[in-house]
């Protein structure tokens, strides 16, 4: 198999090198690595330029810049749809990987036919701020015991848990859940869902990245606690509720899996008019809906929104 590494950057040239690094000094060297550039302010381009040349890597790995601003999750899928390996991973710009991340998962790939995308562990780290605390709920789902599980779609599967770093996803699958994208439907939501829809999402329960946590990058723990954010979040996760559903059609999926994505196109749909109507009866036609919300707590989190102007 081949191997295509994907990294969309933005204005990463403080950490950048470090990554580089990691990349370079895998174990299994990856055949190819794709940076596209979406328009950085500082010297980004210049710093990966610089080490391709340096390394002698001018062969594998290549640099473009965009010629207008994509943000960050059209920035990604343009730069994924240049790549030419059998596998690709997605990096972002300022993590550290274990030298063993490209083998270990490649591996799986090869030994797990039916798997689409391939998640694993990583660990939160925030080497300069020494108080950073992760969220328990995201420590929990990430045991990093090197138990491989595979994610079935259920009542609340396809709220994300992972993130696109540490994925590895199978090129003809990328291509063929093109067609289901939407402009700003980031690409670990977008593999995470469809994966699922074709029954082949895997996990690795293996820490093999330090995810990096900083002031600049995009935000790994979300804050959507006022009613206009919520409502922007909710239109998208509705529309990538609809597109799951056609996916999993074309995928053949069950009856009992369809039933669950049809459910959940219609909470997204009375959460989104619920908040942007006002409307707080609304609620009440939501309680059918609790065992397909995250947790409980979004549904109190919604009707707190209500209050917000």
């Amino acid at each position: 198999m081949t191997v295509s590494v994907v990294m969309a950057t933005y204005n990463g040239a403080e950490y950048i090198g470090e990554q580089l690094d990691t990349i370079r000094e895998q174990t299994r060297p990856a055949d190819e690595l794709i940076v596209c550039d979406d328009g950085s302010t500082d010297n980004t381009v210049d710093i990966v330029r610089e080490y391709i040349s340096t390394h002698d890597l001018e062969e594998k790995w290549h640099v473009y810049r965009n010629p207008v601003n994509l943000g960050f999750a059209d920035n990604f899928n343009h730069a994924a749809s240049m790549a030419t390996g059998d596998l690709m991973f997605f990096s972002d710009q300022d993590d550290r990987w274990d030298p063993e991340k490209i083998g270990i998962m490649e591996k799986i790939m090869q030994e797990h036919e039916d798997c689409k995308v391939l998640c694993s562990d990583y660990l939160p780290w925030a080497p300069d701020d020494p108080d950073f605390e992760a969220p328990k709920s995201i420590m929990d789902r990430m045991p990093d015991n090197g138990i491989l599980e595979k994610i079935r779609l259920g009542n609340r599967s396809l709220y994300i848990g992972a993130i696109g770093c540490c994925m590895c996803v199978r090129n003809t699958f990328f291509k063929q859940a093109e067609r289901f994208w939407f402009d700003g439907w980031a690409q670990d939501d977008r593999m995470w869902r469809l994966a699922q829809c074709a029954d082949g999402l895997y996990v690795l329960h293996s820490n093999l990245i330090r995810h990096r946590i900083h002031a600049n990058n995009t935000s790994t723990f979300g804050n959507y606690h006022s009613r206009a954010k919520r409502t922007e979040l909710f239109k998208k996760m509705l529309f990538a509720c609809e597109q799951s559903e056609k996916a999993a059609n074309e995928f053949s999926a069950s009856a009992g899996d369809m039933k669950i994505l049809s459910s959940h196109t219609q909470m997204m749909k009375r959460r989104c008019e619920m908040l942007e109507k006002r409307k707080p009866l609304y609620a009440l036609k939501l309680i059918k809906f609790l065992k397909y919300y995250q947790n409980y707590r979004s549904y109190l989190i919604d009707l707190y929104c209500l209050k917000d102007s």
